[in-house]
């Protein structure tokens, strides 16, 4: 009897214990971030007695290998991931909508841009929770601007305007530093002059609609914005350089270049000399305008798979990961590149007192601002919560920064590009 007791507990403990263990996948590969992400999960697990398999994979790889351990019937917990990956895993019916909109629901303080990224076609649940993000738009003198009584370089008139008035190559000085070689950069940037014309690549029943005539409009203007850019096949690591070392006004780059203005020790291995007031004279413009309003950037967010049978245990662990202090722990391992996702904790004093002093470096308002951004982003590939997938087969040709290319070495006119790109698209996905 006493041996039937002992192995009725000892089979109950197995199963309770077993059952106190999640598996939660992220891309967060730097070493320094992954010791970050260790030191959370230890708390959690003293907290709750919760274990949490940690498992760090390369951006670029977690869709495949998601795909392989559905098939296999081993997919995690809990998965961290950009949008493409989070809509193509909600549009296989492989996550949790019910934890999510209510998570979102019950705080009540998720910015809408972000929540955008992750809502459901039929708008009414969400796939994921947005746990953090990052926007592109044009950072500049706001000082020079002033100075020159210009408008802040949110609508293509203003852009325009201000490049034109900068422009001085006999001096060294370039009005604007744009995307112009076939790169992930030239993309980025021209992405949201497309989107904020209204201008697409799939509409949302994934018809090629590139060859439009807002397209063609973008693409004109795009050249004619050009003559007063840096020349080259200019890209990131131009624009940052030539921005820092006062030979552009205006330049595009996400969140990330935060630390790069902020911090000598950072900007001191770019240009020779620390200027000090760099952060005081710069400005972001979140968003840009012309017929609509639109910036770029990604939302990563939190999803809960289907198939996870420790649902209480997610629940607790979600909790966890937005407590305050835990939450902002985690996006300070990479201040601008993390933005908070929720408006309670962008505006809070523990948020701004990241452990470099970037945030403090920048102000209260400025960075209000910065994270007002996410409330706008948008890219080619999401329309109106669809997820197409082929656009990265089109990113991965550089199809858009081809035709880019063509059109300033070649002088090629938008119709030559629109064509090219109409026919190279169809090529790389079959319609």
């Amino acid at each position: 009897m006493k041996k039937f007791f002992f192995v009725a507990f000892l089979v109950i403990f197995l199963v309770v214990t077993a059952s106190a263990r999640l598996v939660y996948w992220h891309t967060q590969e730097e070493e320094s971030r992954q010791q970050v992400i260790a030191q959370i999960m230890e708390s959690f697990e003293i907290e709750t007695g919760i274990k949490v398999e940690v498992v760090a994979i390369e951006e670029n790889a977690m869709f495949s290998r998601l795909a392989a351990a559905a098939a296999a019937g081993t997919l995690p917990d809990v998965i961290e991931a950009g949008a493409e990956t989070i809509l193509g895993l909600g549009a296989d019916g492989l996550l949790d909508t019910a934890i999510p909109t209510r998570f979102i629901s019950n705080a009540g303080d998720f910015y809408t841009g972000a929540t955008r990224f992750v809502i459901t076609p039929a708008g009414n649940e969400y796939f994921a929770i947005p746990y953090h993000g990052w926007v592109q738009g044009i950072w500049y003198r706001k000082d020079w601007f002033d100075a020159a009584g210009l408008e802040a370089p949110t609508t293509w008139e203003s852009i325009m305007t201000a490049a034109k008035y900068f422009h001085k190559p006999q001096d060294g000085m370039y009005g604007i530093v744009l995307g112009k070689s076939n790169d992930a950069y030239a993309e980025q940037v021209f992405t949201i002059f497309a989107l904020s014309n209204g201008a697409r690549i799939f509409d949302k029943d994934g018809n090629v609609i590139i060859n439009s005539p807002q397209m063609k409009e973008v693409l004109q203007y795009y050249k004619d914005l050009g003559a007063y850019s840096a020349p080259g096949h200019t890209y990131w690591k131009q624009a940052r350089e030539l921005y820092l070392a006062g030979k552009t006004p205006m330049f595009f780059y996400s969140t990330y270049v935060m630390d790069d203005l902020a911090l000598a020790e950072i900007q001191t291995t770019i240009i020779s000399e620390f200027d000090p007031n760099m952060v005081k004279n710069t400005e972001f413009a979140p968003f840009m305008s012309n017929s609509r309003s639109s910036s770029f950037g990604q939302v990563i967010s939190l999803a809960v798979t289907k198939t996870s049978q420790n649902k209480l245990d997610v629940l607790k662990f979600l909790d966890f990961m937005f407590k305050p202090e835990n939450y902002i722990k985690y996006i300070h391992m990479a201040p601008g590149g993390m933005l908070p996702t929720r408006s309670s904790i962008a505006e809070s004093e523990a948020f701004m007192n990241d452990p470099k002093g970037i945030y403090k470096s920048y102000g209260a308002e400025k960075i209000k601002s910065i994270i007002y951004g996410l409330e706008n982003i948008e890219k080619f590939g999401y329309v109106e919560g669809r997820v197409f997938p082929e656009m990265g087969k089109i990113s991965g040709a550089f199809t858009i920064g081809n035709g880019i290319v063509m059109m300033f070495d070649n002088n090629a006119t938008p119709d030559e590009v629109l064509t090219f790109w109409r026919d190279d698209i169809r090529k790389l996905i079959g319609r």
